[in-house]
């Protein structure tokens, strides 16, 4: 009888030292999966912004916001070639950028004008605003083009930074005031992207058939979103300097 109450004395601790180890194997377990989720969600944290479409309606509402900018290098030193600082003191070529100017879907007498930059690295253009001249497009003086106004109190960066493969927005309206009457001959808009381009680097678009050209058109400051770039446009109340 003593023997047997001897081997189940033997038994429970044998059960109860068993269970201690399968407890402290456990919580081993828990805790390495941790860490491992926490490198897993910072590997994608520092990864770069999406690019929003450029449309009437894309990004933000908040004028000036950008939707294409590789997240974290707005205070970079300059020697990232993707961030602001690295566009303040790369100015773009002409050859850098592509230049495009739209009639707006929503409105036809609202221009978009699109520069996209093409090349490997951010660069900065020096304007605020493109260049832009409405005339006859057969007209061989152009003294008496049509020049619209722009927003004031300008001021701030040093430059407009354009990142590699972004494109930014600059809308002109001809008929701001909804006059809705006509052209008076006016058929063509100019462009140059960069107050620094030589004139050879101007480009012309036609005007769409039957819009109103007025003698003090609107155009606004470079944006990311053609959204903002409306209302940049709409504050314009100043000559282009």
């Amino acid at each position: 009888m003593a023997v047997r109450r001897h081997a189940i004395r033997l038994a429970l601790v044998a059960a109860a030292a068993s269970m201690a180890l399968t407890a402290c194997d456990g919580g081993a377990g828990g805790g390495s999966a941790a860490p491992s989720g926490k490198d897993s969600s910072a590997s994608h944290a520092t990864g770069p912004a999406g690019k929003g479409s450029p449309s009437a309606g894309a990004g933000p509402g908040a004028s000036g916001a950008s939707t294409g900018r590789p997240g974290g290098t707005s205070t970079d030193s300059g020697r990232d070639a993707s961030g602001d600082a690295y566009a303040y003191k790369h100015l773009c070529t002409a050859g850098q950028l592509a230049l495009s100017a739209q009639v707006l879907d929503s409105d036809p007498d609202q221009y978009v004008v699109a520069v996209t930059n093409r090349g490997q690295a951010a660069c900065g253009i020096s304007s605020y605003y493109p260049l832009v001249a409405l005339g006859p497009k057969n007209a061989a003086d152009r003294s008496n083009s049509i020049h619209p106004l722009v927003p004031s109190g300008l001021g701030g960066a040093p430059a407009v930074p354009v990142y590699a493969g972004h494109t930014v927005y600059a809308v002109l309206d001809t008929d701001p005031g909804g006059a809705k009457g006509g052209n008076g001959g006016i058929d063509e808009i100019s462009v140059l992207a960069d107050e620094r381009f030589p004139n050879a680097e101007m480009h012309s678009f036609p005007m769409d058939e039957g819009a109103t050209v007025t003698r003090h058109p609107k155009l606004g400051l470079y944006r990311d979103t053609v959204r903002d770039a409306v209302t940049s446009m709409r504050l314009a109340d100043i000559a282009a300097g």
